[in-house]
C-alpha cells in the first residue's frame, strides 16, 4: 500500500513539471506602431515571417547585445538580445528578444514591428527525469532514515521539491524555426542624397 501511494506522488508530480512556463522570456520591436508615411511597404501587416535562426540563444552562454539572424529564401531579419540572466537555484532564466529590421534579398531594409508566434519556442527545457531521479533518490533516503512511517513519501515530496528549485537556461539552437507576425507595415526609410535633394 505505502508502494502504492509513493507511486501515485510520483504520477502526480511528473505532471506537474509538465506544466507551466519554466523562463521569463519577453519580445520587443525596433519600432513600436504605424511606421511614418513617404517610404516603400516590404512587408504588409499580418504577414507571417517564418526563417531559421543563424545563431545560438541561450542564457547561459548569450551576452546583451548578441546579434540574431532568421533566414529564409527571400529576406533576412535581424535582432539582437538584451537583459540576460542565467538559470539558478531558484531563479528563473531572463532574456528579451529584440527585433530589429527585416532585409530583403535585393538589399532594402525597414525596421519592423512584429510579434512572436510559438512563444514556447524560448521556454527552458524540463528536466523530467532528473525530477523523476531526484523524487526516487528521495523516497529511498526518507524510507531508510525513517523507517516504515511514510519516509519514503516524504523524501520523494522532498526530492521534487528541489528539482523545482533547480531552474533550466533557455536554449535554442541554431536552424530552429522562429515565425513572427507583422503588426504593421514595415517601411523603407526613404533615402537622401549626399546633396541633400
Amino acid at each position: 500500500m505505502k508502494h502504492l501511494a509513493i507511486a501515485a506522488g510520483l504520477a502526480a508530480a511528473i505532471g506537474l513539471t509538465a506544466c507551466g512556463h519554466s523562463s521569463n522570456v519577453t519580445t520587443q520591436s525596433a519600432v513600436t506602431g504605424a511606421p511614418s508615411a513617404g517610404g516603400d511597404v516590404l512587408v504588409q501587416a499580418g504577414t507571417e515571417f517564418r526563417g531559421r535562426l543563424q545563431q545560438e540563444i541561450a542564457t547561459d552562454k548569450s551576452h546583451d547585445g548578441d546579434t540574431f539572424t532568421i533566414v529564409q529564401p527571400d529576406a533576412t531579419i535581424d535582432g539582437h538580445l538584451e537583459n540576460i540572466s542565467p538559470a539558478g537555484m531558484g531563479k528563473k532564466p531572463t532574456l528579451t528578444i529584440v527585433f530589429d529590421d527585416i532585409k530583403l534579398a535585393d538589399g532594402r531594409t525597414a525596421p519592423i514591428d512584429v510579434r512572436l508566434l510559438h512563444v514556447g519556442t524560448f521556454d527552458a527545457k524540463s528536466h523530467h527525469w532528473r525530477t523523476i531521479g531526484m523524487m526516487l533518490g528521495g523516497a529511498v533516503a526518507g524510507h531508510i532514515a525513517a523507517g516504515r512511517h511514510h519516509g519514503g513519501l516524504m523524501g520523494a515530496a522532498g526530492g521534487y521539491l528541489l528539482s523545482q528549485q533547480m531552474k533550466t537556461n533557455v536554449d535554442v539552437k541554431p536552424g530552429s524555426l522562429i515565425a513572427v507576425r507583422f503588426l504593421h507595415d514595415a517601411v523603407a526609410q526613404p533615402t537622401t542624397s549626399p546633396s541633400g535633394r
